[in-house]
């Protein structure tokens, strides 16, 4: 399971009717099997590299999942293709979209540019929650990423929350960063990995960030990106 993914589960969908889900960036397909088993809404993922999910039908009981929760074809679709290709040219309307892209450790922009964002917004109801999951640090030389990120949500949504990983105050740090963008506001819970026995972990992983210095930002668009 992934942070954004728990973070995501404990404090939104267990708090909304969530009919519908897309996942940009399936990995190992954890948090699809997760989703299926444990509630009852669809969910999409595009994942642009099959081999992982070759792999994960394989290794990772993907398949055994699908069949055992998806006994109806129709909780679960798959689209190997772009992130941004998919986001383009969507039509459906999503409850939650969780982007989860990287190419090795590095931010994928071109899904993160203003361009990207208000398609992705435009694939939400009124109420949705978009999340996306960034690896770097809140200050330093690998700042950037982030800060733009966030500069950039702000053009699209009304609330951007955005939580570390480390609990320790390692703002140069390079960590899983979590970007929240939503239009109503919300009031997130500390994550217990607990719950869902996931003793490697300890409560409190996932912290709140409010002092992220913007001043330095700018708003990604894709002529620059390009």
């Amino acid at each position: 399971m992934y942070l954004f993914d728990l973070m995501f589960d404990e404090n939104y969908l267990g708090k909304r009717q969530i009919n519908d889900v897309l996942l940009i960036g399936g990995g190992a397909f954890h948090y699809p099997k997760y989703f299926l088993a444990h509630h009852q809404g669809n969910i999409d993922v595009v994942e642009i590299n099959k081999v992982l999910y070759d792999i994960s039908n394989k290794y990772f009981y993907l398949e055994e999942t699908i069949n055992k929760f998806n006994k109806n074809k129709n909780r679960f679709h798959c689209y190997f293709e772009n992130g941004r290709d998919y986001i383009n040219r969507n039509k459906k309307k999503y409850d939650a979209i969780l982007s989860d892209v990287f190419i090795g450790e590095n931010l994928v922009l071109e899904l993160h540019s203003l361009e990207a964002i208000k398609r992705i917004k435009e694939s939400l109801n009124p109420q949705g929650i978009y999340i996306t999951n960034i690896i770097g640090s809140l200050s330093g030389k690998y700042s950037q990423n982030i800060k733009n990120v966030v500069k950039t949500l702000k053009q699209c949504f009304k609330y951007t929350y955005v939580f570390k990983a480390q609990e320790k105050n390692e703002h140069q740090k390079r960590q899983n960063l979590i970007v929240v963008a939503v239009d109503q506001e919300v009031h997130f819970n500390i994550v217990s990995y607990h719950n869902i026995n996931q003793k490697r972990y300890h409560q409190g992983m996932i912290n709140h960030v409010d002092d992220l210095d913007l001043s330095n930002a700018r708003v990604l668009f894709d002529e620059n990106i390009k």
